[in-house]
């Protein structure tokens, strides 16, 4: 089943974070950085973006409104550009949409592509990232 491409270009409503210290803690020890990393006021693991940009259960949601079953998903890719530093204890607002939808290999992989804008309260721009979302759909039948 393809995904709709009219979805290009839908969105989540923003939503806010919060960095908390505890979680950052926890993330610096399941990637293997140094303890103090994560504390109040520290700067945060570069990769910790992809933890923002999640919360809010906010990939599960774009791919439950594209009709999208999480059997079938596989995590593609991830970049990460960054603007600002941020820190434990920021509060960050987050808006994230579809950008692109694309297929390979005759539709049986599907693309979907998530670009996440992430801000500071004062509008200073955090970071963008981009999500590709690979959709693994059954083989056609060949006649």
């Amino acid at each position: 089943m393809a995904i709709d491409r009219q979805f290009i270009g839908y969105s989540l409503p923003p939503f806010t974070v919060t960095v908390e210290g505890e979680r950052l803690r926890q993330f610096a020890a399941a990637i293997g950085a140094p303890a103090p990393l994560g504390g109040d006021g520290d700067r945060v693991p570069p990769t910790y973006l992809k933890v923002i940009e999640g919360e809010d259960n906010s990939s599960r949601k774009i791919l439950s409104a594209l009709g999208v079953d999480l059997k079938r998903v596989l995590h593609a890719e991830q970049e990460f550009e960054f603007h600002a530093p941020y820190r434990a204890g920021d509060r960050l607002s987050v808006e994230r949409r579809v950008s692109s939808i694309y297929e390979r290999k005759a539709g049986e992989l599907e693309f979907v592509v998530v670009d996440t804008l992430i801000w500071q309260p004062s509008g200073a721009l955090v970071a963008r990232t981009q999500q590709v979302i690979l959709v693994r759909n059954a083989a056609p039948v060949r006649t």
